[in-house]
Order: structure tokens, then C-alpha cells, then sequence
């Protein structure tokens, strides 16, 4: 089932979209944006860790950059959750007063955008390590990456607003780029 569900996303996301309307995904979405933020932390954050690869901004309060590396190892992922959750919060809040196809609940809600920021995340897990290993894991190489696979993750949220409850494209357009902005604001900038 999983394997269709990725296959289906990556090549037809509209109709996957549709067929999300009736089956309950819940725990696979979470599973997935665990699977995404613990994942991240145990290769990508333990090589740039072990490489001491540069950092887009200053580390805030004087922590030395060594421990804040070390510590983003064991605490990336349980805060990775909860920036997803408080994501799919605001876009839920915003959302419901606009679905017509369906009733926004926050389950549902909470399945579109756990599916949305996962399948377009899964390059970058192989690319980023490789690009620590190979000395290119800087920002200026990254950032524009990410910032790709971002926008990516915004337009099909987006899309899965509209095609799942119905919210009108503009509205939908918006409430992708809100939830963009907090996962750049949240994971790209704040825990860097």
C-alpha cells in the first residue's frame, strides 16, 4: 500500500488527493514526518556534526556551535513533530472556514500536509549527506536546494488543499506559502 501510495503521489498527486478524501492516513503521515525528521538527524545532522560543516547564521545565546550540532542529533525529531503539528494547526484554523468539497478536520488536515512535506523531501536525505561528505554541505549550496524542495512541498500542499476540501486557489495558494514560511522560518533558520 505504501509503495502505490508514493508511486501514485509522485507521478499523479491530483488523483492521490482525491482518494484521500475517504481513507484514514493519519498514522502513516505522522510515521512518515518522523521517519523524515529522525532520519535527518541521524545521517545528515551526525555528518555535518562530524564535519563541522559552516552554518547559515550564528548559533543565538553563545552556545558553542559543537554542542548545538551534537544536540540537534537527539532533538530533531521530536521537534520536528511538533513544528508539524503547529503547522497543520494554523493551516487547519485557516483552512476550515473556506472547504467546500469537505469538512477540514485537523486529522485530515494533519494527513495532507504530513504526506505533501514528505514525498519531495526524500532526495534530499542521499544528497545532503553526500554533499557533507563531500565538503559542499555549506549554505550556499544547500540553501538553494532545500529552498527547491520546499516550494515543491508548497505547491502540492496547495493542490491537496483545493483537490481534498475544496478551498478556493487563492486561499490555497496562501495557506501553502503560510505553511512554508513557518517550516522555513521554524527548521531552516530558527534550528538551522
Amino acid at each position: 500500500m505504501i509503495r502505490y501510495l508514493f508511486l501514485f503521489f509522485l507521478l499523479q498527486p491530483a488523483g492521490l488527493f482525491t482518494r484521500l478524501r475517504g481513507y484514514d492516513l493519519l498514522r502513516l503521515a505522522v510515521l512518515l514526518q518522523f521517519f523524515r525528521w529522525q532520519s535527518t538527524a541521524l545521517t545528515t545532522m551526525v555528518s555535518m556534526y562530524q564535519e563541522r560543516s559552516p552554518m547559515l547564521l550564528p548559533v543565538p545565546f553563545g552556545i558553542d556551535p559543537d554542542l548545538y550540532r551534537f544536540m540537534e542529533i537527539f532533538l530533531y525529531g521530536p521537534y520536528g513533530l511538533l513544528l508539524m503539528t503547529g503547522i497543520v494547526y494554523v493551516v487547519w484554523r485557516r483552512g476550515e472556514p473556506y472547504a467546500t468539497i469537505k469538512p477540514m478536520s485537523f486529522r485530515k488536515t494533519w494527513e495532507l500536509v504530513g504526506l505533501c512535506f514528505f514525498g519531495p523531501w526524500l532526495p534530499c536525505l542521499p544528497l545532503d549527506v553526500l554533499l557533507v561528505k563531500m565538503g559542499w554541505g555549506g549554505p550556499a549550496v544547500i540553501v538553494p536546494w532545500h529552498m527547491t524542495v520546499l516550494a515543491v512541498e508548497v505547491v502540492l500542499t496547495a493542490h491537496g488543499l483545493h483537490a481534498v476540501f475544496g478551498i478556493p486557489w487563492p486561499r490555497a495558494i496562501t495557506l501553502g506559502g503560510v505553511a512554508g514560511g513557518a517550516f522555513l522560518l521554524f527548521a531552516g533558520v530558527l534550528i538551522r
